[in-house]
């Protein structure tokens, strides 16, 4: 990862009231997490409520290798509508109990009228959708659980 790149992850963590920020790209994650110092950890009161910046830590290592006969839940990459089906009347891309290869298509999420596949990032079973068809869904929001 660039360091410009880095410093720029940097400024705005530190412009921003986030704790932490994790960013996996190229085999790479970087990790920035603020350490609160005793001075920002004790109670602040209203007349001397002022911001004091927190210095951020950059932490960066090789992504790890996935657990074993674990369980993953798939988050939705946005805010939107879900659908499980390409169109209607046609079956679902997936179903409960169903095998799935690494890039499979799981679902689709509209926003704005785009449409955004939804894949899955590992092989392994469906083992649930959690998440109703049609229905709203948050950016982040679990999907589709799926084990091994």
């Amino acid at each position: 990862m660039e360091q410009t790149r880095i410093k720029s992850l940097i400024d705005l963590i530190q412009a921003s009231d986030l704790s932490e920020l994790s960013l996996s790209e190229g085999g790479s994650t970087l990790t920035l997490s603020r350490q609160a110092t005793a001075s920002q950890t004790a109670p602040v009161t209203a007349s001397a409520a002022q911001a004091v910046p927190m210095p951020a830590t950059i932490v960066e290592a090789e992504a790890p290798a996935p657990a074993a006969a674990a369980s993953r839940d798939i988050p939705s990459p946005l805010y939107g509508i879900l659908h499980l089906t390409p169109s209607p009347g046609e079956p679902a891309f997936v179903t409960v109990g169903q095998r799935v290869e690494a890039g499979a298509v799981l679902c689709i999420v509209e926003a704005m009228k785009m449409f955004h596949q939804v894949q899955a990032p590992c092989a392994g079973v469906v083992e649930a959708l959690l998440a109703e068809a049609g229905s709203e869904v948050e950016s982040g929001q679990p999907l589709v659980r799926i084990g091994d």
